[in-house]
């Protein structure tokens, strides 16, 4: 496919162009630097108006970050680390949307001009402390003072599968992109959807997940022991739960209940969506928080995909000499669903 047409199928409505980013040099007063794979991220030119803003966001010691790339287990981990850090309080969660509560630092780069103009960076800046904050930058293009300051930072981890398969169905209902599922995977491969490329965004945190203040947790063990991955983090924060509250925390955030979460499954968001449009999501039945499986490509993929997919992740984990566990990450590769 020509390298035109991949950028094409990585358009959606209001977003017909793209940059890669980078920084021109390693830095050399930030010791984690050294570990970082450096790779240029694909992004909307919307970026280019927040760049400076985003890259010089005032970080504070008690800030608690969630990162990861795209349709990762974001939300479903902010919800957690919200809970967590808030005593868990359902009732107030509710009384306010996650991305309030829990901003998403650069989203207004994401989304079409149609739908108005979103300051997220001056939202978080006068937020009272301490702020929980979400990002999906890699992490050579996060805020710097997170590497100076070094704030709490959990980064969550997903297979590459099950991730591209749950950016299509986000691109097309909620950015309304027109672009088929087999020429999506195609622009996936070619690490041109929004925030490639996949596996350096991972291998970044993966040789980070020692620091003290970096958690690295996956999709697949949230799905696979809940209430492990949230006595986990938990400790990491500094905090504590009775095992009452750990699997009341977990009942809460189980598909059946979380699905139905208005305060995370972005039905203003939608809703908005649709007026702007004129129309409303292609697939009715779609919601945010789609279908909570992991493993569940094999549903979406053929035979062939899977093979060109983990052909893939074989090779950049060979190209970046990652371990076997890593590998496994990115490749999913048991032959069960959970």
């Amino acid at each position: 496919v020509p390298p035109s047409e991949i950028i094409k199928n990585s358009t959606y409505y209001g977003v017909e162009s793209y940059v890669s980013v980078n920084r021109s040099v390693r830095p050399k007063d930030i010791k984690v630097a050294e570990k970082w794979c450096m790779e240029p991220c694909f992004i909307t030119s919307f970026y280019e108006e927040i760049a400076q803003r985003f890259e010089d966001f005032v970080v504070r010691p008690d800030d608690v970050w969630v990162v990861s790339f795209p349709k990762c287990g974001t939300t479903w981990t902010q919800e957690m680390v919200w809970q967590i850090c808030n005593g868990i309080d359902y009732e107030g969660a509710m009384k306010e949307l996650l991305g309030d509560r829990f901003p998403f630092l650069e989203f207004g780069c994401i989304l079409s001009r149609n739908w108005g103009k979103i300051d997220k960076i001056t939202h978080a800046d006068q937020m009272s402390s301490p702020r929980l904050i979400k990002s999906h930058m890699p992490a050579h293009l996060l805020p710097r003072q997170i590497w100076t300051v070094r704030p709490k930072l959990i980064y969550v981890a997903r297979n590459a599968k099950d991730s591209a398969v749950s950016l299509y169905h986000h691109y097309r209902n909620l950015h309304r992109s027109e672009c088929t599922f087999g020429n999506f995977m195609e622009a996936f491969l070619q690490d041109k959807t929004i925030y490639s490329p996949y596996h350096t965004h991972i291998i970044d945190f993966w040789r980070m997940r020692h620091e003290n203040n970096i958690l690295f947790i996956t999709y697949e063990d949230m799905k696979k022991d809940l209430p492990n991955v949230i006595e986990k983090t938990t400790e990491f924060l500094g905090k504590s739960l009775t095992k009452e509250q750990v699997q009341s925390l977990a009942d809460h955030l189980s598909f059946s209940t979380f699905s139905k979460n208005t305060s995370v499954n972005m039905h203003e968001v939608f809703g908005h969506i649709d007026k702007v449009v004129g129309s409303s999501k292609p697939d009715d039945e779609y919601n945010f928080v789609r279908k909570g499986v992991a493993g569940g490509f094999k549903d979406d993929m053929t035979p062939e995909l899977i093979k060109r997919f983990n052909k893939w992740s074989e090779d950049e984990a060979k190209k970046w000499n990652c371990d076997e566990e890593l590998k496994e990450i990115f490749m999913f590769s048991k032959k069960i669903k959970y």
